[in-house]
């Protein structure tokens, strides 16, 4: 238990002053701190404390947070701190810098903001009161939760999945996957770049959100790749959710640096029940792949089931 514990702290990293960490300890109004936590790239895990004052981040050795990453300026963006209040400011970067995928140049950071310098560097600004639980929290979060888009992340979607088809199974109940795809999703990224493509990632996966109940299951399965799970909907449910999601993005085109970038999808759609009694959940996800596989070979931005692929 030591050795685990001694392990988590060593991911917390501080900038100036030591804040101990007293998850076991009740303290009665401590004051609140700002962090930043690495979500992606080298420093991914870190969690970074804050103190009053001004944090320089950038290539540079003389940077108060040092990241080796060809994609960022030596000087990168610097943030002000004082008190709860956090300003990050570009310090005329070459690739520019980013904040929930808008550029800016000086802006007050809101807690939860998601800041992207490069490609491979995104971290996360947090204000807290407890480092621990910051750190314990994220940790989930990374574990179960896709970094760019904050659907589950595919590990997460395996596990509920062979949950929920033995619960088909078990009591002969209805189970639909979705299974979503991007049409020419590396084009966008090589006509607007990788971070008009992560903002394309984010505004499917809130359409996903949206558009399906709490008792779904939405995540990123890979790559521009994206997985439903219905639990209890049968083929005509299924077929009219996955519709109702490929007319919506269709429809409303990504907004990026003033570029409007317009975006379609393709979807499989597979249903387990006593027409098509799957013999395992693995199997399901086969015919749903098949399914969209239809869908990009016959003209894209369609929905394909498994009795129109049958028929």
């Amino acid at each position: 238990m030591v050795i685990e514990k001694k392990k988590e702290e060593d991911n917390i990293d501080t900038v100036g002053e030591t804040m101990p960490i007293t998850a076991f300890e009740e303290i009665e109004q401590k004051p609140k701190q700002t962090y930043i936590l690495f979500l992606k790239g080298e420093l991914l895990g870190k969690l970074f404390t804050l103190k009053n004052g001004v944090t320089v981040i950038g290539r540079s050795a003389g940077s108060g947070i040092v990241i080796n990453d060809n994609g960022i300026s030596r000087e990168h963006i610097k943030i002000k701190v004082s008190g709860e209040e956090a300003v990050i400011e570009d310090l005329g970067s070459t690739n520019g810098s980013y904040v929930n995928y808008n550029r800016i140049s000086k802006q007050t950071l809101q807690n939860g903001d998601k800041i992207q310098i490069s490609p491979s560097t995104v971290f996360k600004f947090i204000i807290s009161d407890e480092s621990e639980k910051v750190f314990h929290d994220e940790l989930y979060r990374m574990g179960v939760r896709d970094p760019v888009t904050n659907l589950y992340n595919k590990r997460y979607f395996t596990d509920r999945l062979k949950q929920g088809f033995s619960h088909a199974v078990r009591y002969k109940t209805d189970l639909s996957i979705l299974l979503i795809d991007i049409d020419f999703f590396k084009k966008v990224n090589d006509t607007y770049g990788h971070l008009a493509g992560d903002l394309v990632l984010v505004k499917i996966s809130q359409t996903l959100s949206s558009m399906t109940r709490h008792a779904d299951i939405c995540a990123r399965y890979g790559g521009e790749e994206f997985v439903v799970i219905l639990p209890g909907t049968g083929e005509e449910g299924a077929i009219i959710c996955a519709e109702r999601i490929r007319k919506k993005i269709a429809e409303a085109p990504v907004i990026f640096e003033d570029k409007e970038i317009k975006i379609t999808v393709s979807a499989g759609v597979a249903i387990f029940n006593e027409e098509n009694p799957f013999e395992n959940d693995e199997k399901l996800i086969e015919a749903a792949d098949d399914c969209l596989y239809y869908s990009k070979e016959h003209g894209r931005n369609r929905t394909t089931s498994i009795s129109q692929l049958k028929a």
